[in-house]
């Protein structure tokens, strides 16, 4: 008996001889393990109570620690969700700042587009015998202002480059309505407001993709661009139809000056919008370090302009395409951006075709009889409504139906009627033409809408502003090389031809790029084919 009484009173030592005492393993509590998914375990107690521990002979045995796995570097936080509103009005309201910010670059693009416009031939018959260095003056200044622009830092802000050329705007706008039948000075003012639009060209893009919400970023570039142009053409057009040849004579008052009367206004209310409502860009703040002022401009680029999930949501997904384009050199960009410069630089160069001289000399040839000024105008009126509206519809469905289905349906639509239209020049009274070149126009404004959220995204971080302004150059390298006015039909069955080529190769390599992150559209411009994953 008194052996197994020595033996209950001490069963560590003979039992448990290797457990530790209660000092030299500190416990891991319950709480600290549940939260990897591990619950500490539980011992039962013995029925004998005479074998039942104290708790301060508790046994802690330590247990292996949990398992982690870090997130893939490309996986954006679990816990940042930005949910899409329901309703479109509902979209248009809360995104609207987005929108104010862009406004003075708009107004900008659409005195660009009258400017357009003038140069391809709608113009008064005053200045139907100018040269060619003022007819394409326009691009040339663009291609100036879009070279300064591409070596700009990118650091510089953009506000001050909205303001400048929104000055150079207003100053050109200035020059063409208070002088009359001035070529020297109807010159400076296309050269003053090319340099302008080209130099004012990038930054937006640059900041429209950047600013804008995943769900709406399609319909604010394209609006922003290609709708703003298109318009500009469509008010040139008009003003150029609705106007009698009494109004153009040496000593009266003709439709140009309203043209640049307009231009001054476009400028001077950009101006204002972009002192009072322009926003930098929250990615080149968190790329300058300046987490704080990026996460004040996602308040204000929303309204209510209050802090909530979705602020922090595009905060978080900021900063994850900073920091992944930050690990690409400067070499690495450019060779990343290639693929993507080469398809965007076939859609530009088309979507310069669809609108160039050539296509003005066409419409006009259409007419049948020059002296027919009523029918003229009529024609060129519905040329241009055809093609804003084409627009139009495209840019405010974009985030729906998508970027590459539109861009497709456009393409394969322009190349059959752009065939059919030189097999009417076969014949003498060219009965259809002027009805396939209206809805050439519709879809050519549906073919290249896309365009411009295609250019707001593809090209990596440190290389995108560069990039843009190359492609823009190309496309208006097109402009100016397209001045001849002699084949006609032969022209139509080559641009016919490769909008039909463009159509089947866009199958392939053109991505879809609808409702993602900017990181997600720029991987999935990587490589020839425009793949749906990174």
């Amino acid at each position: 008996m008194e052996k197994d009484k020595y033996l209950l009173s001490k069963p560590t030592a003979y039992c448990f001889a290797s457990a530790p005492p209660e000092t030299s393993q500190p416990s891991v509590s319950q709480q600290e393990y549940s939260q990897y998914g591990y619950l500490q375990q539980e011992y039962p107690q013995q029925p004998n109570p005479t074998l039942s521990y104290s708790p301060q002979q508790q046994y802690n045995i330590p247990l292996p620690p949990p398992k982690y796995e870090p997130p893939p570097s490309h996986a954006p936080p679990h816990n940042t969700v930005q949910v899409r509103p329901s309703g479109f009005f509902n979209r248009i309201q809360t995104n609207r700042p987005q929108m104010n910010v862009l406004n003075a670059a708009a107004l900008i693009f659409i005195s660009g587009g009258m400017n357009i416009a003038w140069s391809i031939g709608f113009r008064s018959r005053l200045y139907y015998n100018i040269t060619t260095h003022v007819s394409v003056a326009w691009f040339i200044g663009a291609i100036i202002g879009a070279a300064i622009s591409g070596f700009l830092p990118k650091f510089l802000p953009k506000r001050a480059i909205t303001l400048f050329c929104s000055m150079l705007t207003i100053i050109g706008g200035i020059v063409n309505a208070s002088t009359h039948y001035n070529i020297n000075a109807l010159t400076a003012a296309l050269y003053m407001n090319g340099i302008a639009n080209g130099l004012v060209f990038a930054p937006t893009l640059v900041v429209a993709g950047e600013l804008a919400v995943f769900y709406m970023r399609g319909k604010i570039c394209s609006s922003t661009e290609q709708l703003s142009f298109n318009f500009g053409i469509f008010l040139q057009i008009l003003i150029h139809s609705t106007s009698s040849d009494s109004t153009c004579h040496y000593d009266g008052f003709n439709p140009d000056r309203i043209s640049g009367i307009l231009s001054a206004v476009f400028g001077f209310i950009g101006l204002c919008l972009a002192a009072l409502l322009f926003i930098e860009s929250p990615v080149a703040l968190l790329d300058m370090g300046l987490e704080d002022h990026a996460t004040d401009a996602l308040r204000r680029l929303q309204h209510p302009f209050t802090f909530n999930g979705e602020t922090y949501a595009q905060l978080a997904e900021h900063k994850l395409y900073v920091a992944e384009n930050k690990q690409l050199s400067s070499e690495q960009s450019a060779v990343e951006a290639c693929p993507a410069f080469v398809k965007l630089c076939i859609l530009r160069v088309l979507n310069a075709m669809s609108i160039s001289s050539f296509i003005y000399y066409a419409l006009w040839l259409s007419t049948d009889d020059f002296y027919k000024e009523n029918e003229t105008r009529s024609t060129f009126l519905i040329f241009g409504a055809c093609r804003l509206l084409g627009s139009f519809i495209t840019s405010f469905l974009m985030d729906s139906i998508g970027r590459k289905k539109s861009t497709l349906l456009g393409l394969i639509v322009c190349g059959c009627l752009a065939i059919g239209i030189g097999n009417q020049y076969h014949f003498p009274d060219y009965k259809y033409v002027e009805l396939l070149l209206d809805i050439f126009q519709a879809f050519a404004g549906v073919a290249f809408a896309a365009s411009s959220a295609y250019l707001a995204e593809a090209y990596p971080l440190k290389v995108k502003q560069h990039f843009i302004s190359f492609t823009f150059i190309v496309e208006l390298v097109v402009f100016i090389v397209i001045t001849s006015h002699d084949v006609v039909n032969e022209f139509f069955y080559v641009i016919g031809g490769i909008y039909i080529a463009v159509f089947l190769l866009s199958i392939w390599s053109l991505p879809e790029t609808r409702r993602t992150t900017l990181l997600e559209s720029q991987r999935r411009f990587r490589g020839c084919c425009g793949s749906k994953r990174p």
